[in-house]
């Protein structure tokens, strides 16, 4: 029996395909859109006491990297590239380069080298879980039962031969003529040896800038009252998932963004890869930039 030409059977084939279209864009749209749909954050960040000569300071803020079979290199490559064109002062990188698989650490190191060393910019690191967690070759066929706690030792090697200093508890000292901002470093929280106290142990109790790098923002409250003028990290992915009235499995606390937590500021960034599975809904990878002004008297 063929069925006659009328309107409701067009109308039902154009509602069905109205229906199939949508379905398609919201099954693909947070796998192939949203993960490299990079949103570039711009800071001013306020700073008591800042010196003269760093006024106007830019810092690139990168994170996440977690540079892997799903997360390439033509991608990050892409990211290090924009960190370029901001023409910041220092880029630090807050953990997390790879996901398991540490084949992985020398050629994203290499691009850092390659696109933001080479170009002449200061470029400082800290370490994060997955860069301590070392697994066999089958860890992509089972991540969780392959992954132990590790040293961190490839990851650091690889950064450090390419021109990036990792700083693991210790501290630098950031000078412009007599003008000084200190530079500060804590290993992962939750995988390595996170000692703040030893990271502090050459920085001197006065009130000249602190500025502090650690992957995992919860320490926060903990370390609030030794007075950092901003604190940066990632770890969250800012979610990575974002679906209404549903919370996020590692919690609403210190997700993404700024915050004002006791003496201290915390600039959680929601990073540029992914780890798990390989979608972002409504939480666009991030390269956050900031400028240091002088707090108004």
């Amino acid at each position: 029996m063929l069925l006659q030409k009328t309107e409701k059977p067009k109308f039902l084939h154009k509602s069905l395909y109205n229906v199939g279209i949508s379905g398609i864009t919201l099954t693909n749209y947070p796998a192939l859109i949203e993960p490299q749909w990079i949103e570039i954050t711009e800071h001013e960040i306020t700073v008591a006491n800042l010196p003269p000569a760093f006024e106007g300071f830019s810092i690139v803020q990168l994170t996440d990297l977690h540079h892997s079979s799903i997360v390439t290199l033509d991608y990050l490559q892409a990211c290090f590239r924009q960190a370029v064109r901001l023409q910041p002062d220092l880029v630090v990188l807050t953990g997390d380069y790879i996901t398991y698989q540490e084949k992985y650490a020398k050629p994203v190191a290499q691009a850092i080298r390659e696109i933001i060393v080479e170009a002449g910019i200061p470029t400082y690191a800290v370490l994060g879980n997955h860069d301590h967690w070392n697994s066999s070759p089958d860890a992509a066929v089972f991540p969780l039962r392959n992954r132990w706690k590790g040293d961190g030792s490839e990851v650091f090697n690889a950064l450090t031969v390419a021109g990036v200093r990792v700083l693991t508890n210790e501290s630098v000292l950031l000078q412009r003529g007599a003008d000084r901002l200190w530079l500060i470093g804590c290993d992962d929280f939750l995988s390595g040896n996170f000692d703040l106290d030893r990271a502090l142990a050459s920085v001197p109790a006065s009130a000249e800038p602190r500025l502090l790098l650690m992957h995992n923002p919860y320490p926060i409250e903990s370390i609030a009252h030794h007075r950092f003028d901003l604190v940066l990290s990632g770890h969250t992915h800012g979610g990575q998932i974002s679906l209404p009235f549903v919370p996020s499995k590692i919690g609403n606390r210190y997700l993404a963004g700024l915050f004002y937590v006791g003496e201290s500021r915390l600039y959680v960034c929601r990073g540029i890869g992914v780890s798990g599975v390989p979608i972002r809904f409504m939480t666009l990878p991030e390269i956050a930039h900031f400028r240091f002004v002088c707090a108004p008297t």
